[in-house]
């Protein structure tokens, strides 16, 4: 349903390969997993505002297109009761002050495509996702969300 964007992937796995490796910790994949329900339900309720705090600004952009395209043909995409099923760190880095992870994630959701006006269901979407989202931080920042790719 929703469209994943594949946002500069590409561009952040090559520079993991010339990055300094970096040790997570359990906090750092519960920040991980907080993410991935608190971006997907933001999303679904359309807010940005939320996004924002959530995500970089390129992401923020590319949500904001999506969001504009959807509203432009009458409909809203909702996301809901999403759970992460697994996720598997790909890498981590380091580039100067900031920090990277990639991890893979499956989880589960309810996705739906309704009409803006009626609430009628338009089309129905996927119940499980698996998508490799790269994170990044100033050292000793939060974690936001740099770049969702469908795998």
């Amino acid at each position: 349903m929703r469209k994943r964007s594949s946002v500069s992937a590409e561009r952040l796995i090559r520079q993991a390969k010339a990055g300094e490796p970096i040790q997570l910790q359990p906090e750092d994949f519960s920040a991980f997993e907080k993410l991935l329900g608190e971006v997907q339900t933001a999303y679904g309720r359309e807010d940005l505002s939320a996004l924002r705090s959530r995500v970089t600004p390129e992401m923020l952009s590319y949500y904001a297109e999506e969001l504009s395209e959807n509203a432009s043909r009458g409909v809203v995409n909702e996301l809901s009761d999403v759970k992460l099923l697994q996720g598997d760190l790909a890498e981590a880095w380091r580039e100067g002050d900031t920090d990277y992870a990639t991890v893979a994630m499956r989880y589960s959701l309810n996705d739906q495509m309704v009409d803006r006006d009626s609430g009628r269901m338009v089309e129905a979407g996927a119940d499980e996702a698996t998508e490799v989202w790269t994170f990044q931080r100033a050292r000793g920042g939060k974690w936001l969300v740099s770049a969702i790719q469908q795998t």
